[in-house]
C-alpha cells in the first residue's frame, strides 16, 4: 500500500513539472517580440519646394524661417494625379504654417508624368484635390468661404537623379473692396453679406486657373467690428468674365437687415482688386473714384464707381 501510494505521488508531481514547464513555454512563446522589418517605400526621391507667390520670392524656398510664407497663406495642399488628371497617384497632402515641412515636400514616386497641383490658401479647413477641374473651397469660421489665394498646376517628369522641383505659384482670385469714406460700421452691424453675381465663383478649375460658372452665385459673409472702414472679399474670376454684379447685405446683431446696396457690373479681373471709395452708412452717399494705390503682390487695382 505504501509503495502505491508513492508511485501516485510520483506521477502527480510528473505531471505537474509537466504542466509548469508547458506553461512556462507558452507564456515565453507568447511574450516573444517578433521584429519585421520595415520595407521602404518604392520609387524615386523627390522634392518639392514652393519657391514663389505671384512675384513674392522664398530665399530659403519656403521651408521654416521664410516668415513671408507663412504670412502668406496658412495651408498648402499638394496632390499628384496620374498623367491625364483622371486620378490621384497619392493621397492628397495637407501643410499648415506651422509644420517645420511648410513649402517643402519629400516624397516618393514611380518613374513617369504626372500632373502636380499645389494650392496655397488661409482657410481653416482644407479644400478635397480629386477633382482638378472643380476644386471646392470651403467656409471658415470667420464666414468667408474664398481668402488669398495661390495655385501652381503643371506637368512634371520623375526621373533617377532628378534635381528639386521648384514651384511657383499665381494668385488665381479677383478682390472687391470697400473703403468707406466719412463713414464706419456703425455698432449695430454684425457682418456684411456679399452677394456675388454668376460671374464670381467659390469653386477653381486648377486646369484653367479661372472659376469654374455657376448658374447663381453665391454669397460669402464677412465678420466687422465697428469703426471698422475696409473690408473685402475674395473671388475666382468664371472663365471669360469681366464684371459681375455684387449686393451688399448688412446684417445686425439680431440677424436683421440693416441696410443693402447694388453695386453693377463690378470689374472683377484675376490677381486685380476693384475698389469702391465712398460712403454706405452716412445720410449723404459720396461717390468718388477708387482709390488707385499698387500693391507689389497684385497686378494692381481697378477704379469702380457707384452707378447714379
Amino acid at each position: 500500500m505504501g509503495q502505491l501510494l508513492a508511485q501516485v505521488k510520483t506521477r502527480v508531481l510528473l505531471l505537474s513539472l509537466q504542466s509548469l514547464l508547458m506553461s512556462l513555454v507558452t507564456s515565453s512563446c507568447s511574450n516573444r517580440i517578433h521584429i519585421v522589418p520595415e520595407m521602404e517605400e518604392a520609387g524615386v526621391p523627390v522634392t518639392i519646394r514652393v519657391a514663389s507667390l505671384e512675384q513674392v520670392p522664398f530665399g530659403s524656398f519656403g521651408t521654416k524661417g521664410s516668415a513671408v510664407l507663412s504670412d502668406a497663406c496658412t495651408w498648402i495642399n499638394y496632390a499628384i494625379f496620374n498623367a491625364d488628371g483622371s486620378e490621384l497617384a497619392k493621397p492628397q497632402i495637407n501643410q499648415k504654417s506651422n509644420d517645420d515641412s511648410f513649402g517643402t515636400l519629400n516624397l516618393k514616386l514611380e518613374e513617369g508624368n504626372y500632373r502636380l497641383v499645389v494650392l496655397a490658401h488661409s482657410s481653416t479647413s482644407n479644400p478635397k484635390l480629386d477633382n482638378p477641374s472643380k476644386i471646392d473651397i470651403p467656409s471658415n469660421s470667420k464666414g468667408r468661404r474664398i481668402t488669398d489665394t495661390f495655385l501652381s498646376s503643371s506637368m512634371i517628369s520623375v526621373a533617377k537623379g532628378m534635381q528639386p522641383l521648384n514651384i511657383n505659384l499665381d494668385r488665381v482670385v479677383a478682390r472687391f473692396e470697400i473703403r468707406l469714406v466719412g463713414d464706419s460700421i456703425p455698432g449695430a452691424v454684425s457682418r456684411l453679406e456679399f452677394e456675388i453675381g454668376k460671374d464670381g465663383s467659390f469653386s477653381l478649375n486648377a486646369n484653367t486657373g479661372s472659376g469654374v460658372k455657376s448658374t447663381r452665385g453665391y454669397t460669402d459673409k464677412v465678420n466687422v467690428q465697428p469703426g471698422d472702414s475696409v473690408i473685402g472679399v475674395y473671388t475666382f474670376v468664371s472663365e471669360g468674365s469681366t464684371a459681375t454684379r455684387i449686393k451688399v447685405v448688412a446684417i445686425d446683431s439680431l440677424e436683421c437687415e440693416y441696410g443693402s446696396w447694388d453695386f453693377a457690373d463690378v470689374p472683377i479681373t484675376r490677381n486685380r482688386i476693384t475698389v469702391y471709395r465712398g460712403a454706405l452708412f452716412s445720410d449723404e452717399v459720396i461717390n468718388t473714384q477708387g482709390l488707385i494705390s499698387l500693391n507689389d503682390e497684385w497686378a494692381g487695382t481697378d477704379e469702380y464707381v457707384a452707378p447714379e
